[in-house]
C-alpha cells in the first residue's frame, strides 16, 4: 500500500502522510459480500440516549472477509484489489474455479490476476494459506535443529 508524503513547505504539511489509493482497482464492493453495519447512535432498547458523543457519521458497509480459506485444492484468481472502510489493509476479491467469490486481506505485493491456492498441498509462499500443524516445511526445521 503506497503512502503519500508531502514536502515540508509549511509546518502543517511537515509530518502529513496518508494512504495513497493508486493500488485500488475496483471502487464498488461485491454486493453478495457486504452487509450493513448497524449502529445504535448511543441509544438503548428504549430509544433513550445513554452514551454521549456517539452518532452521525457516514453509513458504512462491512465486507465479509474469509479468514479461514477452507476451500482446499481449488485455485482462485485475484479479480480486484478493493478499499475497506473498516480496516487499513486492502482487500483482494478472489474468484474460485467453481464461481464462488470471497474477500481476503491482501498481502503486500499481490496483483490482479495472481493465482492463489490454499490447503496442505499448496506450495508455501507469501499468499497461500496452509493449515496449522505439521507441514513439510515445519518438519525440516524440527529435524535440522
Amino acid at each position: 500500500m503506497p503512502v503519500k508524503t508531502f514536502r515540508p513547505l509549511t509546518p502543517s504539511t511537515r509530518y502529513i502522510t496518508y494512504a495513497d489509493f493508486s493500488d485500488i482497482t475496483k471502487t464498488k464492493p461485491e454486493k453478495g459480500l457486504v452487509e450493513i453495519r448497524k449502529r445504535t447512535g448511543g441509544r438503548n432498547a428504549y430509544g433513550r440516549a445513554t452514551a454521549r458523543g456517539i452518532g452521525g457519521g457516514h453509513k458504512q458497509k462491512m465486507r465479509l472477509v474469509d479468514f479461514k480459506r477452507a476451500k482446499h485444492g481449488i485455485e482462485a484468481v485475484v479479480k480486484a484489489i478493493e478499499y475497506d472502510p473498516g480496516r487499513t489493509a486492502r482487500l483482494a476479491l478472489l474468484e474460485y474455479k467453481d464461481g464462488e467469490k470471497t474477500y481476503i486481506i491482501a498481502p503486500s505485493g499481490l496483483q490482479v490476476g495472481a493465482k492463489l491456492l490454499s490447503g496442505p498441498t499448496a506450495r508455501p509462499n507469501w499468499a497461500t494459506a496452509c493449515p496449522c500443524g505439521p507441514s513439510p516445511l515445519a518438519c525440516r526445521f524440527i529435524i535440522s535443529s
